[in-house]
């Protein structure tokens, strides 16, 4: 159900949804707001509608994907194909500076919820588990600043507008052990998904939280902590859907929230206000109906996956395909910026006309991820033997054979990251996992990217491993200065 999206509609009247320079953090005054269950629950409900914006779970992160091998992206018009390119972006670029002010946006909110809500008289079971979405939200906002910027201003207490000013950057790790704690917090405050009733569908659970911190400890490379909290996930009664539905798990016909799902932001779509999931209009660009912000899986993308693996079908459409009644003949569309030749099918609803209203929701967090999070970090503290088993459930899910026995530590290193790609293409993993494994990763998969596509360079820089700070907010506060090196 998409119970709590109508609530986050409701909250984004109430909060207002300004950019954060026109919101500002004292804007909520505690005898005019902050004095009932029912404005606690407003409140939480305007942090999860940050992340049901545009530079959020809407788009951006399934974007990211054109800034690795999966996909090229000709959404020039909002920067994502000069940062693909590392040709024509900086400090003054829209990406960046959007992404920065909606990710402190959310802090902003989660913030005054934190501050204020434990002063509210109300159901003390309630105001615990909206402290621990609080934390939840926090954390993920801060974690994807830090993977991107890697040192960023802290802030985990209302400020005034004066005060937000004069802040400077805290080191990733200070960074990093906040996301942590308040991940602690939301695992000690939440109930487990079981625990919700099915009209608040879409919180963050226990199992959630556990999810994420998996993820955190994945990429500060702390290995026994990893396989500790995806067994607190596997404990709790997650597992892996069916091969039969793998692809209907990131569509919305009765399969939204599925039971390998551990978050997911909700999309109610059809609503007439353009507040559904874009991931059609991205799909699909200027097949008839479908839009045209244009995101082409490579054929280097295509090329990885396995002789009779049925990802591949299901994740892209390859020409002389009959999709929602369209026949792709790409030399019949006006693919423009360069063309893969192919079209991307993964969360794609097959009707036309869908547009900025869909109802598929954004898959942060599941099941799958997290045999690969254990995979990874089995790999990396007992060798290949102990690995071996969580990634052939992976394979096994799809019809593939296990993975030859016998591989080194450094053979399992890339079968694991290959099944990463292909399982969790178009997810908004892929980019955050090549600046996770380094600048030789970046370098050869943006040389990888554009194999066989004329008209289009990928250069590498050193610089490109982290993003520079907005310029609009280095004009405000100097302080946020030393730049990012290269920028």
């Amino acid at each position: 159900m998409k119970r709590i999206y109508l609530f986050i509609l409701l909250a984004s009247f109430t909060l207002g949804c300004q950019e954060l320079d026109r919101f500002p953090l004292d804007q909520l005054s505690e005898g005019t707001f902050w004095t009932n269950q029912q404005q606690a629950v407003q409140a939480i409900n305007g942090v999860y509608n940050v992340l049901a914006h545009d530079q959020m779970y809407r788009s951006f992160f399934m974007q990211t994907d054109g800034l690795s091998a999966n996909a090229l992206s000709a959404f020039v018009f909002s920067g994502y194909l000069e940062i693909s390119e590392n040709i024509g972006w900086d400090a003054r670029s829209s990406v960046p500076a959007n992404f920065w002010g909606k990710s402190y946006e959310g802090v902003v909110r989660a913030n005054q919820v934190i501050t204020n809500v434990p002063g509210i008289t109300m159901d003390e079971g309630l105001k615990n588990r909206i402290l621990g979405e609080a934390h939840f939200l926090r954390a993920l906002f801060y974690f994807h600043l830090t993977n991107l910027w890697g040192d960023v201003p802290l802030i985990v207490q209302i400020q005034s507008v004066g005060e937000q000013a004069l802040v400077s950057r805290n080191p990733k790790a200070q960074v990093i052990n906040q996301v942590l704690s308040d991940l602690e917090f939301a695992i000690a405050n939440l109930p487990t998904r079981s625990q919700y009733p099915s009209s608040e569908t879409g919180r963050a659970s226990k199992e959630s939280a556990h999810g994420l911190k998996s993820r955190v400890h994945l990429y500060q490379k702390e290995w026994a902590n990893v396989i500790s909290e995806v067994n607190a996930v596997t404990q709790l009664g997650y597992g892996l859907v069916p091969m039969s539905e793998w692809p209907n798990q990131f569509l919305p016909q009765g399969n939204n929230n599925t039971t390998e799902s551990i978050f997911e932001v909700q999309f109610l779509g059809f609503t007439g206000s353009n507040t559904g999931s874009a991931f059609n209009s991205i799909g699909l660009p200027n097949a008839p109906g479908f839009g045209g912000m244009g995101l082409y899986p490579t054929q280097n993308l295509a090329n990885t996956f396995e002789e009779g693996d049925p990802r591949k079908n299901w994740t892209i459409i390859f020409p002389g395909e009959t999709f929602a009644g369209f026949l792709f003949q790409p030399e019949q569309l006006d693919l423009n910026f360069g063309v893969t030749n192919l079209l991307r099918k993964k969360s794609v609803i097959p009707e036309p006309n869908i547009g900025g209203e869909g109802s598929q929701n954004a898959v942060v967090i599941r099941y799958a991820e997290m045999l690969l999070n254990l995979a990874e970090a089995e790999n990396e503290l007992n060798g290949p033997a102990a690995a071996a088993p969580h990634v052939n459930r992976i394979r096994n899910r799809v019809g593939l054979a296990d993975l030859p026995e016998g591989l080194s530590t450094e053979a399992m290193r890339q079968a694991i990251r290959k099944e990463r790609r292909l399982e969790l293409a178009f997810e908004g993993h892929q980019y955050f996992d090549l600046l996770r494994y380094g600048p030789q990763a970046m370098q050869d998969a943006m040389e990888m990217a554009i194999e066989g596509i004329a008209g289009h360079v990928r250069v590498f820089e050193p610089r490109v491993m982290s993003w520079p700070i907005p310029q609009r907010e280095v004009d405000v506060n100097p302080n946020l200065l030393p730049q990012n090196p290269g920028w």
